[in-house]
């Protein structure tokens, strides 16, 4: 009985982070809008600039960010825009995302 709770346990555990690995590119898109959301106002640039590298583009005296991606010359990318405050912390976030055609 024991190594069958383990076993449903382990599923309960096992399932769930198997299943993120089949999100869809939208559904990646989303988790990250949501976690951007959440970080308004509390992660700051030096933050960013740590965990994604040097932005890509500057403006503003630094006070807007940008990390940019261009595969297959241009036919697929992202750009990350991120706003900061006077005092470094996230104000707003946007982003574009172009799909590779599929034709």
């Amino acid at each position: 009985m024991r190594k069958l709770n383990l076993l449903f346990y382990g599923a309960l555990i096992v399932v769930p982070l198997l299943s993120g690995c089949y999100w869809t590119l939208e559904q990646r898109w989303e988790a990250f809008d949501t976690q951007m959301r959440q970080e308004i106002g509390v992660k700051t640039k030096d933050y960013y600039v740590r965990e994604w590298g040097h932005p890509t583009k500057h403006a503003n005296g630094g006070e807007i960010l940008r990390w940019e991606f261009r595969g297959y010359g241009g036919a697929q990318g992202w750009n990350k825009i991120l706003t900061f405050g006077p005092d470094g912390v996230l104000k707003e976030f946007q982003r574009d995302y172009w799909p590779k055609d599929q034709g």
